[in-house]
Protein backbone atom coordinates (compact mmCIF):
# COMPACT_ATOMS: atom_id res chain seq x y z
CA UNK A 1 0.00 0.00 0.00
CA UNK A 2 1.35 3.43 -0.94
CA UNK A 3 2.14 5.80 1.91
CA UNK A 4 -0.56 8.25 0.86
CA UNK A 5 -3.21 5.52 1.02
CA UNK A 6 -2.57 5.12 4.74
CA UNK A 7 -3.39 8.81 5.30
CA UNK A 8 -6.89 8.61 3.90
CA UNK A 9 -9.89 8.86 6.19
CA UNK A 10 -13.07 6.83 5.91
CA UNK A 11 -14.80 7.60 2.63
CA UNK A 12 -11.88 9.73 1.44
CA UNK A 13 -10.56 9.02 -2.04
CA UNK A 14 -7.69 10.35 -4.13
CA UNK A 15 -8.69 12.46 -7.13
CA UNK A 16 -5.31 13.51 -8.50
CA UNK A 17 -1.62 13.08 -7.61
CA UNK A 18 1.08 15.37 -8.99
CA UNK A 19 4.65 16.35 -8.14
CA UNK A 20 7.07 19.03 -9.14
CA UNK A 21 7.81 19.08 -12.85
CA UNK A 22 10.84 16.96 -13.89
CA UNK A 23 12.54 20.12 -15.12
CA UNK A 24 12.75 21.17 -11.46
CA UNK A 25 15.14 18.30 -10.66
CA UNK A 26 16.80 17.84 -14.06
CA UNK A 27 19.10 20.87 -13.73
CA UNK A 28 20.25 19.88 -10.26
CA UNK A 29 20.95 16.31 -11.31
CA UNK A 30 22.93 17.54 -14.31
CA UNK A 31 25.20 19.59 -12.02
CA UNK A 32 25.91 16.62 -9.73
CA UNK A 33 26.60 14.31 -12.67
CA UNK A 34 28.88 16.92 -14.25
CA UNK A 35 30.79 17.26 -10.97
CA UNK A 36 31.23 13.48 -10.82
CA UNK A 37 32.48 13.39 -14.41
CA UNK A 38 35.00 16.17 -13.71
CA UNK A 39 36.31 14.32 -10.66
CA UNK A 40 36.68 11.08 -12.64
CA UNK A 41 38.50 12.86 -15.45
CA UNK A 42 40.76 14.64 -12.97
CA UNK A 43 41.47 11.34 -11.23
CA UNK A 44 42.44 9.68 -14.52
CA UNK A 45 44.74 12.57 -15.38
CA UNK A 46 46.38 12.58 -11.95
CA UNK A 47 46.81 8.82 -12.04
CA UNK A 48 48.51 9.04 -15.42
CA UNK A 49 50.59 12.20 -15.08
CA UNK A 50 51.26 12.58 -11.36
CA UNK A 51 50.51 9.72 -8.99
CA UNK A 52 48.27 6.69 -9.30
CA UNK A 53 47.19 6.74 -5.61
CA UNK A 54 46.28 10.42 -5.91
CA UNK A 55 44.27 9.68 -9.03
CA UNK A 56 42.39 6.87 -7.32
CA UNK A 57 41.56 9.09 -4.33
CA UNK A 58 40.29 11.95 -6.48
CA UNK A 59 38.37 9.57 -8.75
CA UNK A 60 36.73 7.93 -5.73
CA UNK A 61 35.42 11.33 -4.65
CA UNK A 62 33.11 11.18 -7.68
CA UNK A 63 30.91 8.85 -5.64
CA UNK A 64 29.87 11.77 -3.39
CA UNK A 65 28.01 13.85 -6.04
CA UNK A 66 26.55 10.68 -7.54
CA UNK A 67 25.11 9.58 -4.17
CA UNK A 68 23.80 13.10 -3.59
CA UNK A 69 22.17 13.07 -7.04
CA UNK A 70 20.37 9.80 -6.24
CA UNK A 71 19.22 11.23 -2.89
CA UNK A 72 17.86 14.40 -4.51
CA UNK A 73 16.05 12.35 -7.15
CA UNK A 74 14.40 10.18 -4.50
CA UNK A 75 13.39 13.30 -2.53
CA UNK A 76 11.79 14.73 -5.67
CA UNK A 77 10.05 11.46 -6.49
CA UNK A 78 8.66 11.00 -2.96
CA UNK A 79 7.27 14.55 -2.75
CA UNK A 80 3.65 14.41 -3.82
CA UNK A 81 0.83 16.92 -4.12
CA UNK A 82 -2.54 15.22 -3.72
CA UNK A 83 -6.15 16.34 -4.03
CA UNK A 84 -8.74 14.13 -2.35
CA UNK A 85 -12.48 14.68 -2.10
CA UNK A 86 -11.86 16.34 1.30
CA UNK A 87 -8.48 18.08 1.31
CA UNK A 88 -5.21 19.02 -0.36
CA UNK A 89 -2.22 17.05 0.92
CA UNK A 90 1.51 17.58 0.49
CA UNK A 91 3.77 14.65 1.39
CA UNK A 92 7.56 14.88 1.39
CA UNK A 93 10.55 13.03 2.82
CA UNK A 94 12.40 9.79 2.09
CA UNK A 95 12.93 8.32 5.54
CA UNK A 96 11.30 10.91 7.78
CA UNK A 97 7.93 11.85 6.31
CA UNK A 98 6.36 15.30 6.55
CA UNK A 99 2.67 15.71 5.75
CA UNK A 100 0.81 19.03 5.39
CA UNK A 101 -2.81 19.39 4.41
CA UNK A 102 -5.58 21.92 4.02
CA UNK A 103 -9.30 21.16 4.12
CA UNK A 104 -11.11 22.04 0.91
CA UNK A 105 -13.71 23.82 3.03
CA UNK A 106 -11.07 26.39 4.04
CA UNK A 107 -9.85 27.15 0.52
CA UNK A 108 -10.88 30.70 -0.35
CA UNK A 109 -8.89 31.34 -3.50
CA UNK A 110 -6.24 29.80 -5.76
CA UNK A 111 -3.63 31.89 -7.57
CA UNK A 112 -1.76 30.32 -10.47
CA UNK A 113 1.51 31.87 -11.66
CA UNK A 114 3.35 30.68 -14.78
CA UNK A 115 6.56 32.03 -16.23
CA UNK A 116 7.35 31.82 -19.95
CA UNK A 117 9.23 28.58 -19.27
CA UNK A 118 6.30 27.35 -17.22
CA UNK A 119 3.87 27.88 -20.10
CA UNK A 120 6.28 26.16 -22.48
CA UNK A 121 6.82 23.07 -20.30
CA UNK A 122 3.43 23.11 -18.53
CA UNK A 123 4.35 23.81 -14.92
CA UNK A 124 3.53 26.63 -12.52
CA UNK A 125 3.14 27.76 -8.94
CA UNK A 126 -0.18 27.47 -7.13
CA UNK A 127 -0.76 29.69 -4.11
CA UNK A 128 -3.70 28.43 -2.08
CA UNK A 129 -5.37 31.01 0.13
CA UNK A 130 -7.08 29.39 3.10
CA UNK A 131 -9.01 30.59 6.12
CA UNK A 132 -5.98 29.97 8.36
CA UNK A 133 -2.23 30.27 8.16
CA UNK A 134 -1.78 26.51 8.57
CA UNK A 135 -1.84 24.14 5.63
CA UNK A 136 -0.63 23.85 2.08
CA UNK A 137 -0.17 27.41 0.91
CA UNK A 138 2.33 27.26 -1.97
CA UNK A 139 3.01 24.50 -4.48
CA UNK A 140 6.11 25.39 -6.50
CA UNK A 141 6.98 24.14 -10.00
CA UNK A 142 3.84 21.98 -10.05
CA UNK A 143 3.36 19.82 -13.13
CA UNK A 144 -0.04 20.09 -14.88
CA UNK A 145 -1.10 23.11 -12.78
CA UNK A 146 -4.37 23.75 -14.62
CA UNK A 147 -5.48 20.15 -14.17
CA UNK A 148 -4.57 20.29 -10.48
CA UNK A 149 -6.45 23.56 -9.99
CA UNK A 150 -9.51 22.21 -11.79
CA UNK A 151 -9.46 19.10 -9.55
CA UNK A 152 -9.55 21.36 -6.48
CA UNK A 153 -12.44 23.41 -7.86
CA UNK A 154 -14.41 20.32 -8.83
CA UNK A 155 -13.82 18.60 -5.49
CA UNK A 156 -14.77 21.68 -3.53
CA UNK A 157 -17.90 22.19 -5.58
CA UNK A 158 -19.03 18.59 -5.09
CA UNK A 159 -18.20 18.56 -1.40
CA UNK A 160 -19.68 21.90 -0.48
CA UNK A 161 -22.67 22.37 -2.73
CA UNK A 162 -23.64 19.09 -4.40
CA UNK A 163 -23.26 16.47 -1.70
CA UNK A 164 -24.66 18.21 1.35
CA UNK A 165 -26.87 20.76 -0.45
CA UNK A 166 -25.55 23.70 1.52
CA UNK A 167 -25.85 27.00 -0.38
CA UNK A 168 -22.57 28.61 -1.35
CA UNK A 169 -21.74 32.06 0.01
CA UNK A 170 -22.16 34.65 -2.75
CA UNK A 171 -18.52 35.74 -2.53
CA UNK A 172 -17.35 32.13 -3.04
CA UNK A 173 -19.59 31.72 -6.08
CA UNK A 174 -18.13 34.89 -7.56
CA UNK A 175 -14.57 33.64 -7.03
CA UNK A 176 -15.35 30.29 -8.61
CA UNK A 177 -17.08 31.89 -11.58
CA UNK A 178 -13.96 33.99 -12.18
CA UNK A 179 -11.79 30.88 -11.85
CA UNK A 180 -13.97 28.96 -14.31
CA UNK A 181 -13.75 31.82 -16.79
CA UNK A 182 -9.94 31.81 -16.43
CA UNK A 183 -9.86 28.06 -17.12
CA UNK A 184 -12.05 28.52 -20.20
CA UNK A 185 -9.82 31.34 -21.51
CA UNK A 186 -6.74 29.19 -20.94
CA UNK A 187 -8.28 26.36 -22.96
CA UNK A 188 -8.52 23.96 -20.02
CA UNK A 189 -12.32 23.92 -20.15
CA UNK A 190 -14.32 23.70 -23.34
CA UNK A 191 -17.26 26.06 -23.85
CA UNK A 192 -19.77 23.31 -23.04
CA UNK A 193 -17.87 22.30 -19.88
CA UNK A 194 -17.69 25.93 -18.80
CA UNK A 195 -21.43 26.47 -19.30
CA UNK A 196 -22.27 23.25 -17.45
CA UNK A 197 -20.13 24.12 -14.42
CA UNK A 198 -21.34 27.74 -14.45
CA UNK A 199 -24.95 26.59 -14.42
CA UNK A 200 -24.20 24.23 -11.53
CA UNK A 201 -22.64 27.05 -9.51
CA UNK A 202 -25.47 29.48 -10.18
CA UNK A 203 -27.98 26.76 -9.35
CA UNK A 204 -26.25 26.11 -6.00
CA UNK A 205 -26.39 29.80 -5.21
CA UNK A 206 -30.16 29.85 -5.78
CA UNK A 207 -30.85 26.97 -3.36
Amino acid sequence: MAYIDGLLGQGERILIVERRHPIFIAGRLALFILAAAVLVALGVWLGTAVSRPAGIIVGALAVIPLVWAVWRFLAWHREQYVVTNARIVQVEGIITKRVMDSSLEKVNDILLTQSAMGRLFNYGTLEIVTGSEIGVNRLDALAEPFRFKRAILDARSQMGWADDRRPAPPEDVTRLLVALNDLRNAGVLSESEYLEKRAALLGSEAR
